[in-house]
């Protein structure tokens, strides 16, 4: 999974400011480039538990309706409970910066679904997206 732009060399900085061997990160940054990188930050696990909700939306969708495909029911079992575990670590990381995290939709645009192949080519794209985000 890559990392935001800037996230590791502020992990670095703050490794370092925790040991003591480097000024802390709002000295070496400035505070204003600090609070621009801890917005993004935020908007970027904002974007990502939205997509994880959207996700987990069409699991639930597909699996309460017999959409998926017998032989597969069990890994989009697993792959909607991996979407949950990344949500609320997600949540988890926004609400420790001081955020709140959006809630999920009370309805998603699915488009029309359709049992079997069709329902699997539906939830590899939101795969797909999910694996281009992170």
């Amino acid at each position: 999974m890559a990392e935001p732009k800037g996230a590791g060399r502020r992990r670095l900085l703050r490794l370092l400011a925790a040991v003591g061997g480097a000024p802390a990160e709002g000295e070496l940054l400035g505070a204003e480039a600090q609070a621009r990188g801890e917005q993004a930050d935020r908007a970027i696990l904002q974007a990502a538990v939205a997509l994880e909700h959207h996700a987990i939306a069409l699991y639930d969708l597909g699996l309460s309706r017999n959409l998926v495909p017998v032989g597969l029911r069990r890994y989009a079992i697993e792959f909607r409970g991996d979407h949950q575990g990344h949500r609320d670590t997600q949540i988890g990381l926004i609400e420790e910066r001081g955020g709140a995290a959006p809630a999920p939709l009370q309805r998603y645009a699915f488009g029309p679904l359709l049992a079997g192949d069709a329902f699997v080519r539906q939830v590899l794209e939101i795969e797909w997206a999910a694996q281009r985000a992170y």
